[in-house]
């Protein structure tokens, strides 16, 4: 019985480190230069992130200018384009990848994020180095993102 005690503690610790959020609160839920990938006329660029680390990040195009000059009242198409990353947090720094399925090429793409607590927002900078700004839009993430990373996460399991 002796024996079995530390044994039981020593796994409790284990699973329990395991099961620790790599995220803080103040870093998981969702950031972006506006409040949705259609505000505005510049392009724009949003970012998801779960506690666990699992995210997605998104941009879009500014919008659509008609070669006629017309003004409809209708918003312009924007081209849009995101892609599921994996996040970690070293102090305040945030490294960014692109997460794809297995066996695809997507070499060592590294997105880093310092955190300013005092706005707060995260200033990003990606391989082309032109660094974004995105505030805090919120603490959850919107459904739809959600149930894409949970779909992601489910295909990434062979669920």
């Amino acid at each position: 019985m002796k024996r079995l005690i530390p044994l039981l503690l020593a796994t409790a610790w284990h699973l329990s480190a395991q099961a620790a959020d790599p995220l803080p609160a103040h870093v998981a839920g969702s950031w972006g230069t506006a409040d949705s990938l259609h505000a505005g006329d510049a392009a724009q660029t949003v970012m998801y992130l779960q506690a666990d680390g699992d995210g997605l990040m998104a941009g879009s195009a500014p919008p659509a200018k008609r070669a006629d000059g017309v003004d409809d009242g209708k918003s312009a198409p924007r081209a849009i384009i995101g892609f599921p990353v994996r996040a970690t947090l070293d102090g305040d720094a945030l490294q960014l990848r692109p997460f794809l399925p297995k066996g695809a090429p997507v070499g060592d793409v590294v997105m880093l994020c310092r955190y300013d607590a005092a706005t707060p927002a995260f200033t990003c900078t990606g391989p082309d180095k032109v660094p974004i700004v995105l505030r805090r839009l919120g603490a959850t993430l919107p459904p739809e993102a959600t149930s894409t990373i949970a779909g992601l996460k489910a295909q990434e399991n062979g669920s």
